[in-house]
């Protein structure tokens, strides 16, 4: 998970229009893809079609995407394209590379020089675009609840590090860059609080990326738990003073588990309902 690095009125427009992604102030992505953009995650994996770039016309690609600032603070997009061979950092070793690209590790840590400063820095690989994606970990964000239920300092500290944490209802999730929500998690939906533009944001994740275990199968479960119906209905009949939005309801885990897209609710608190 990301702290927001932009609002959707600074979006760069004009590269989503040249790549044919917008049409006029309209943008052809699902939510989960905007947010992906919105809090500097990549995107799922897109088909570009019949575009021009650069003088370079494309007739169709598959490419992830990203949005990064440049120098001057101006939001850029970037496209990751699906590469025919991964390239291996110099920086990690060939049985470190073995182990992110068969599964057995999700991430590796490393301390790197950037900008003069040493910095700690989440190395995973994306099987989509066969490449090493490089996150600095300053840029995580912990969150404060899943299903209603607080991070200790300590698994707060665990995810900022990359690692998996578990919640006492069952729940794991572990920061992931290369998934749209910043994360990988064994349980199909979550219910989760972050501190978002100076106050508590409410946001309910459906459609989750599986978590990764150490054999490299995915490991999710379908059955959401009490905590998570808990925590749910508190949103749906929020308390004095919270406002919450919630943008589907969705009424089985069987219908969160056939949706390919997430929803959310956003919530601030301070606010009058």
């Amino acid at each position: 998970m990301y702290g927001k690095i932009l609002n959707e009125k600074d979006l760069p427009m004009d590269q989503l229009r040249e790549i044919g992604l917008a049409r006029g102030d309209e943008i052809s992505l699902d939510r989960r893809d905007v947010h992906a953009l919105l809090s500097g995650s990549r995107t799922n994996l897109l088909r570009l079609e019949n575009i021009t770039r650069s003088g370079v016309e494309i007739k169709e690609m598959d490419v992830k995407l990203s949005i990064t600032r440049d120098s001057l603070g101006h939001p850029n997009l970037l496209i990751h394209p699906v590469y025919k061979q991964a390239i291996t950092p110099s920086f990690i070793s060939s049985n470190e590379a073995d182990q992110l690209l068969t599964g057995l590790k999700g991430n590796v840590v490393k301390s790197l020089e950037r900008g003069g400063m040493m910095r700690d820095m989440l190395i995973e690989y994306d099987w989509n675009t066969r490449e090493f994606v490089i996150t600095d970990t300053s840029k995580i964000q912990a969150p404060l609840e899943i299903n209603g239920q607080p991070l200790t300092p300590y698994q707060k500290d665990r995810y900022l590090a990359g690692r998996q944490i578990e919640m006492p209802d069952g729940a794991m999730l572990q920061a992931r860059g290369t998934a749209p929500e910043g994360f990988r998690s064994n349980r199909v939906a979550l219910v989760v609080s972050v501190l978002m533009d100076g106050g508590i944001s409410y946001l309910l994740y459906q459609g989750l990326n599986a978590l990764i275990d150490k054999q490299g199968e995915a490991l999710q479960e379908k059955a959401l738990g009490k905590t998570y119906a808990k925590a749910l209905e508190r949103f749906e009949k929020p308390e004095a003073g919270a406002h919450v939005q919630l943008v589907e309801k969705v009424d089985s885990a069987e219908a969160i588990s056939g949706k390919n897209e997430q929803q959310r609710s956003y919530g601030r608190s301070g606010f009058s309902r």
